[in-house]
């Protein structure tokens, strides 16, 4: 794994400390870990995709650890970040870390909720060759990003998933390796599989319920038969 050499990113970590567009400072929260934010980069890094997606922008440290990547990669990648709350919920922080950073030209806010924004993608014929789903953590809510962005992503695209260790997300995973072709990445992460005590940890690991994120990639575009069923009466 190699660690995002972002200064801002570092500065963020490590103060514990965000600043809104008018400089003022306020403590940070609903943010990826450290560890996550550094996994994110190396593989933006290792895989040089051109086209990107995140799910949740909050205050821009996933936003940054692929932006600082693509920069990096140098082939004119792009990010489009779908986050209907950023400049209400989120105080604008995360528009005005990619602006600091100057990644304007590479990053598109789509301000607005996935269910709307992802269909507009796929009905535009975007492509996508990676993303990163850090949302509204409900089933439903999940598997409906994941439903459109598998659609989205070309065939060797990747899709990572944050906050695995919900219960929500747990069964989504379960359905993204039974009814898609996808294989499951690793990008360098122990598996965690901690509880709140011995049964919960020994639970998880026979689950195979880790908390860390989780990356998969996509092996081939597929969709059920068209079957038709018959009513009988």
């Amino acid at each position: 794994m190699t660690i995002c050499p972002n200064p801002l990113v570092r500065e963020i970590y490590e103060t514990k400390i965000v600043r809104d567009a008018h400089e003022n400072e306020i403590p940070v929260w609903a943010h990826i870990t450290e560890e996550h934010c550094n996994t994110l980069y190396s593989t933006v890094l290792d895989n040089r995709p051109r086209q990107c997606i995140e799910i949740g922008m909050s205050c821009g440290l996933s936003t940054l650890a692929i932006l600082t990547a693509l920069r990096e990669i140098g082939e004119g990648g792009q990010l489009i970040s779908i986050d209907p709350y950023q400049s209400t919920d989120r105080k604008g922080i995360g528009v005005a870390n990619v602006r600091r950073g100057a990644f304007e030209q590479s990053h598109r806010l789509m301000e607005e909720p996935d269910y709307l924004a992802l269909p507009r993608l796929l009905e535009q014929g975007l492509r996508v060759d990676l993303s990163y789903i850090d949302g509204w953590h409900t089933f439903d809510y999940v598997l409906l990003d994941f439903f459109y962005l598998d659609k989205l992503t070309r065939p060797g695209g990747i899709i990572a998933f944050n906050d695995c260790g919900w219960k929500s997300i747990h069964k989504v995973l379960k359905f993204v390796k039974t009814h898609r072709r996808y294989e499951e990445l690793d990008v360098g992460l122990a598996p965690d599989y901690h509880g709140r005590n011995f049964l919960y940890t020994a639970a998880r690991r026979y689950l195979d319920f880790r908390r860390n994120d989780r990356y998969f990639r996509k092996l081939e575009d597929w969709e059920p038969k068209n079957t038709t069923f018959y009513a009988r009466f």
